[in-house]
C-alpha cells in the first residue's frame, strides 16, 4: 500500500511539474501557448506532450529549411527557384508547427479572424504565388519577385504579433518608399 501511495504522490508531483514553470508561477501563460481546444476535431487524441514534441519537430524542420535557403543567398541569381521552394517549405512547416501546438481548428480560427486576415492573406498568397512561379511557371524573374514579396509578408506577419510592430513597419516602409522614389526621380531626371 505504501508503495502505491508513494507512486501516486510522485505522479501528482510530476503533474505539478508539467503544469507549472521553473519558478513555480501559475501556468496560465503557458496554457495560452499549449492550450488544448476542446472542440478541435482534428487530432483530438494528441496529448500536450505529443503536441509539444510535434511542434518542436516541425519548427526545427522549418528552421532547417530556412537555413538551407539562406545558404543559397550567395548564388541566389543562379538558384532562385531552389531558394524559393526551401523558404516556402520552411514557412509552411513553421505554420504547421504552431497549428499542431494550438490545435489545427483553433489556429485556423485565429489566422482567419478579421483582425489577422490581411496578414494571413498576404502571407499565404505570397507563398502560393512563389510556389506557382517556381514550380509551375518555372520563371526565375517571377520567382524572385514573389520570393521578395514572401519575405516581406513574413516580416509583416511576424511583426503583427509584436505590439507596435505594424506601426513601426508602416513607418519604415514609408521611409524606404520615399528613398526609392527620390532615387528613381533623380535617376530619371539626370537621363
Amino acid at each position: 500500500m505504501d508503495s502505491t501511495s508513494t507512486d501516486g504522490a510522485e505522479a501528482d508531483e510530476i503533474d505539478v511539474l508539467e503544469t507549472t514553470d521553473m519558478s513555480g508561477k501559475s501556468s496560465t501563460f503557458w496554457d495560452s501557448w499549449f492550450k488544448e481546444e476542446p472542440n478541435d476535431s482534428c487530432l483530438p487524441s494528441l496529448t500536450r506532450k505529443q503536441r509539444v514534441m510535434g511542434f518542436l519537430t516541425l519548427l526545427l524542420a522549418g528552421i532547417a529549411c530556412f537555413g538551407l535557403a539562406f545558404l543559397l543567398l550567395p548564388i541566389l541569381v543562379l538558384k532562385v527557384r531552389k531558394f524559393a521552394v526551401l523558404f516556402t517549405l520552411g514557412s509552411l512547416l513553421t505554420l504547421g508547427s504552431f497549428s499542431l501546438l494550438w490545435g489545427p481548428v483553433s489556429h485556423m480560427k485565429h489566422l482567419f479572424s478579421p483582425e489577422r486576415l490581411p496578414f494571413t492573406a498576404a502571407y499565404l498568397g505570397s507563398m502560393a504565388l512563389t510556389l506557382y512561379s517556381a514550380c509551375g511557371r518555372q520563371s526565375t524573374v517571377l520567382t524572385l519577385l514573389f520570393a521578395i514579396c514572401e519575405v516581406a509578408a513574413l516580416a509583416w506577419y511576424t511583426l503583427s504579433y509584436i505590439p507596435g510592430g505594424v506601426t513601426g513597419m508602416k513607418f519604415i516602409s514609408k521611409l524606404c518608399g520615399r528613398a526609392v522614389t527620390k532615387t528613381v526621380e533623380t535617376g530619371l531626371s539626370s537621363v
